[in-house]
């Protein structure tokens, strides 16, 4: 959760590029969340961890979705919308997957879990509590793929754009170069500003 929440500083930091403000929010957000059930919400509220899995997996897939859409917007690779679609779902019902293991085997190194120690009768609530995730992940990730194809399918190139203009920002070489190039600029200037005031030293 910590390094998902770093995602922001990270590609503000590498590329001097911010995110939009709603994916820094939904980020932020979901950890507060996650936080928020470790402390007292899993045990009080039964579909705590639900939400949490549905909203988790809809975030890191509407993540996805922009960043393969746009590797396409920058003519990196050639997909169509529908595959881009598929793949995004495909990712989040993996991660979750992946998720789900972890889980068993750090369950079962500390023994915290009857699911991972296979000690009835709780080894079925354990089961149905691992399928009730996988499930809803499942769920996130389909709704997620599906909105995002609808939305790039039914908005105007303009639109695309500017809100793809972060993410090209990222990939697009040509930008960076031209970064590059007017930082470099930018040195020079002060360089140059610098040793137009400075005093010349005495002999």
């Amino acid at each position: 959760m910590l390094l998902v929440s770093l995602i922001p500083a990270i590609v503000n930091r590498s590329y001097d590029v911010n995110l939009p403000w709603n994916l820094d929010f939904l980020l932020t957000f979901w950890l507060a969340l996650s936080i928020a059930g470790e402390v007292r919400f899993y045990d009080s509220i039964w579909w705590w961890d639900d939400f949490l899995h549905f909203g988790g997996t809809a975030i890191l897939v509407y993540l996805a979705f922009i960043l393969v859409y746009a590797l396409n917007f920058t003519k990196k690779i050639r997909l169509s919308i529908p595959f881009i679609g598929f793949f995004t779902f495909i990712f989040g019902v993996a991660f979750g997957a992946i998720w789900e293991i972890a889980e068993f085997y750090v369950w079962k190194l500390t023994g915290t879990d009857t699911l991972a120690m296979g000690i009835p009768p709780d080894f079925q609530m354990g089961f149905l509590d691992t399928f009730s995730d996988l499930k809803f992940d499942v769920f996130g990730s389909a709704l997620i793929a599906f909105l995002g194809m609808q939305y790039v399918a039914n908005q105007r190139h303009i639109k695309l754009r500017k809100w793809m203009h972060p993410f090209v920002k990222i990939f697009d070489k040509k930008i960076q170069k031209a970064k590059s190039k007017t930082k470099e600029k930018i040195v020079e200037e002060k360089m140059r500003f610098k040793n137009k005031f400075r005093k010349p030293r005495k002999k």
